[in-house]
């Protein structure tokens, strides 16, 4: 649908990643809930479960044991070797293993591979339930030792565990692996506010954890798209901070009030890339109106939202109280000063989005007062957020005349009225745009990080707008030709600058590729 790779063809891609090795012997669950049945299936078709989960009820624990045979067989996967060459390869080396309480295969291969916690002594439980951080935690050092591309940050860190009520709860080993997991859509946790770090795992859900990271990683959804994070080098000052560019399509910036991201932090705001030189952002008027010393620190993301660079540090921030009263209008406490006046609030009708909105003002637009930027569960779940509109465009008709037609798409409810008001101002431009195809809200599957499945994200003329890379090679489309394709969207056009003067980034400025047919409101 609209010209991306369809759920259909992805998971056959999908499959084909999974399957290079021969399947082994058929393994298993007994009463599995329903819901799971293709995951399942997929899962020991690309060899992932161990034999011992064969004839394993559903919703029963796995044991230590299990999981150490679940963390291995993904390394395998994800090291494109199968299990059995694995094994037969490090026997000997397998010997040495300090634990004196088991003699699994699994769990010794495990410890050779680094995947176990490092203070097992020579004791392991091989038959003790394992729980949910355990799990999580292995399957994400498989995926590091088997040289698979996946980092989080600091700032990740903090301000997932942390929006969380049982993230200060989750040990330092564990931290990293339940980051990415909450951060790749791989686990939901227990609930909104709850990861369920110590509760056990069933032999179910650690089958769908296991295989989701086989395929985030197979697909290339959950491998970070720089090998090697880039640092970024930070610079305060008493009214804005500032930071060397990277290359990366926005940053996000986070305050906190330790300087050991210990806590979650206060405030987050997504800014926009300047390109590569140097980035300045002014201080949100909720930091500039507390004078004291602030901790800041920033990620470079791309568009699809992996980390590229980060500052991998906090660094001190002085407020003053003059700083507060020099905010470039985001901030004037003294009542007697005369602002200039408000352009946005002039030219845009009240309560639609805009250009002036910060990243946490568009976030709670979209989830909610409080609530913190996510992913939706499932497609269920996303469409009771949309609705369809009816929109006026200007297209060709057969004889090459510009007339008017109505588009319908589904767009998410809080947009609704924003999106009619920037297609009407479209439509009255004096460019007169012809709009041929036009897509708003599409699942794309429940690991799809796309403004898409938020219906958040709109795509134009996809054909003529292609999604590139940086040197013109076409990955969905077929050109893009302002001048003289009439569908093809020029960078300087009205089309553009109606939908960033609400508040939407377009495509054809990011840096790690080319989405010329793409606007979206969060900018990735």
């Amino acid at each position: 649908m609209n010209g991306k790779i369809a759920g259909c063809a992805a998971a056959a891609v999908l499959c084909t990643c999974l399957l290079c090795h021969t399947p082994a012997a058929a393994v298993h669950l007994d009463q599995p809930s329903g819901q799971t049945d293709s995951i399942l299936k997929a899962a020991d078709q690309a060899s992932l479960l161990p034999a011992s989960m064969d004839g394993k009820q559903a919703g029963e624990p796995i044991t230590r044991e299990q999981m150490c045979g679940l963390a291995v067989r993904l390394y395998a996967s994800l090291a494109d070797i199968s299990y059995d060459n694995l094994m037969e390869q490090s026997a000997a080396r397998r010997s040495v293993c300090p634990y004196v309480d088991t003699q699994s295969a699994d769990v010794q291969q495990a410890w050779l591979l680094g995947l176990t916690e490092q203070d097992d002594g020579t004791q392991f439980r091989p038959d003790e339930q394992a729980n949910r951080q355990q799990l999580i935690a292995m399957l994400y050092r498989a995926m590091q030792q088997s040289g698979s591309a996946v980092s989080v940050s600091e700032n990740e860190i903090a301000e997932t565990l942390y929006s969380h009520s049982d993230g200060a709860y989750v040990p330092d080993w564990a931290e990293e692996g339940m980051t990415y997991f909450v951060r790749e859509g791989l686990t939901n946790g227990t609930s909104e506010t709850m990861l369920g770090v110590g509760e056990t795992v069933s032999a179910e859900q650690a089958a769908v954890l296991t295989y989701r990271a086989a395929a985030a990683v197979h697909t290339g959804r959950g491998v970070s798209s720089a090998q090697d994070i880039s640092s970024i080098a930070m610079h305060s000052g008493s009214d804005a901070v500032s930071w060397t560019g990277c290359g990366a399509d926005y940053y996000r910036v986070s305050f906190y009030q330790s300087e050991d991201f210990s806590a979650a932090p206060v405030l987050t705001e997504q800014v926009a890339s300047a390109g590569t030189g140097a980035q300045e952002f002014a201080l949100p008027q909720e930091i500039a109106q507390q004078p004291g010393v602030w901790y800041w620190s920033v990620d470079g993301l791309d568009c699809t939202g992996k980390l590229v660079a980060t500052s991998a540090q906090t660094a001190a921030l002085t407020v003053t109280a003059q700083a507060a009263d020099t905010q470039s209008g985001l901030y004037i406490p003294d009542s007697s000063v005369t602002a200039e006046p408000d352009i946005i609030s002039a030219t845009i009708p009240d309560g639609l989005a805009h250009s002036g909105e910060s990243y946490s003002e568009k976030v709670a637009r979209i989830f909610g007062e409080g609530a913190s930027y996510h992913k939706y569960a499932n497609a269920a779940e996303a469409e009771t957020h949309q609705v369809t509109i009816s929109i006026q465009v200007w297209d060709f008709d057969a004889n090459g005349n510009k007339v008017t037609k109505t588009k319908r798409f589904q767009i998410h409810e809080a947009l609704a009225e924003t999106v009619q008001q920037i297609f009407a101002e479209i439509y009255a431009s004096g460019e007169r745009f012809p709009i041929k195809n036009i897509g708003g809200y599409c699942w794309r599957g429940n690991g799809s990080s796309s403004e898409h499945c938020l219906g958040t994200a709109i795509d134009i003329n996809w054909e003529e707008n292609y999604m590139c890379t940086n040197s013109g090679v076409a990955l969905t489309g077929s050109h893009w030709s302002p001048g003289s394709d009439p569908y093809s969207i020029p960078a300087d056009s009205d089309v553009v600058r109606i939908f960033a003067k609400y508040g939407f980034g377009w495509g054809g400025t990011w840096n790690s590729k080319k989405d010329y047919m793409h606007f979206s409101y969060f900018g990735t």
